[in-house]
């Protein structure tokens, strides 16, 4: 059974179209990338898939036991790191772990488990307000990862990080993915997903432009290498490939129309 799937999303907030009939799946141990510029419909699908916010239809089914995203149990089986995290003040960082494992009725070891896999062992007793951007995502990440889900959702996760932080934080879902997690990454660049995603989900003004395995996406990059070789032209970069394809999706602007011509005096 797919971890993620949606059959004909859509999703309207007035006259705009921001989820546009989207169906796609993501199969258990696969890291599935979501990338597309500023108002492409990443967030409202991650927030029909969340269940924060219902589609007008279509549906959505999230975790192994394929339940619908507002279900009580659905936040059960997944984790979730937002693009950014605020953690109370005067907390440290391991209390802020408990402070959620309380919530969801989980032993102390949860708490030992998920410091563990992150590393920040020897940070549990700062107060996690004092944390750097990168430390910050790793405690979002560490209170994911408590009850152990299945299902990660990565929102933008090293949008607001230094490169070091950026490296550091890849790393962490690198080994994610290796443990055999299921892990949906949304992003708006294709650097920012190309070391771990398997697949990659285009979206442009709320459609699929393109569901492809990032390997397809490498072929089509070195098929055009050999093109700018040829003609003498500087040679594409994979994000290059991803704008191609979403210039290629989008409707062409309506030419203006001319001014008349005025009469004379």
């Amino acid at each position: 059974m797919s971890m993620v799937r949606t059959t004909s999303l859509t999703k309207r907030y007035g006259a705009v179209l921001a989820v546009n009939a989207l169906s796609f799946a993501v199969e258990p141990g696969e890291t599935f990338a979501i990338i597309g510029p500023n108002g492409a419909g990443k967030t409202t699908t991650l927030r029909i898939l969340l269940g924060l916010t219902r589609p007008d239809s279509g549906g959505a089914e999230v975790g192994p036991r394929g339940l619908a995203p507002h279900h009580p149990e659905a936040r059960r089986d997944l984790g979730y790191v937002p693009q950014r995290v605020e953690f109370p003040h005067g907390r440290t960082v391991a209390e802020v772990l408990r402070f959620f494992a309380d919530i969801r009725g989980l032993e102390k070891r949860a708490v030992e488990r998920a410091l563990e896999r992150v590393g920040l062992t020897s940070h549990a007793a700062r107060r996690a307000s004092e944390l750097s951007g990168g430390y910050t995502q790793r405690l979002s990440l560490a209170q994911a990862l408590l009850a152990d889900p299945a299902l990660l959702v990565l929102d933008e996760p090293t949008a607001s990080l230094d490169p070091e932080a950026t490296w550091e934080f890849r790393s962490l879902v690198e080994q994610l993915k290796r443990e055999g997690k299921t892990i949906l990454l949304c992003s708006h660049l294709l650097t920012e997903v190309e070391r771990v995603a398997d697949r990659v989900l285009i979206l442009v003004e709320g459609r699929a432009a393109a569901l492809e395995r990032l390997a397809v996406l490498r072929e089509r990059q070195a098929r055009e290498m050999q093109r700018s070789l040829e003609l003498g032209v500087e040679p594409p970069s994979l994000e290059d490939v991803f704008l191609s394809v979403v210039r290629a999706e989008r409707p062409a602007p309506a030419p203006m129309n001319p001014e008349p011509a005025r009469d004379g005096p």
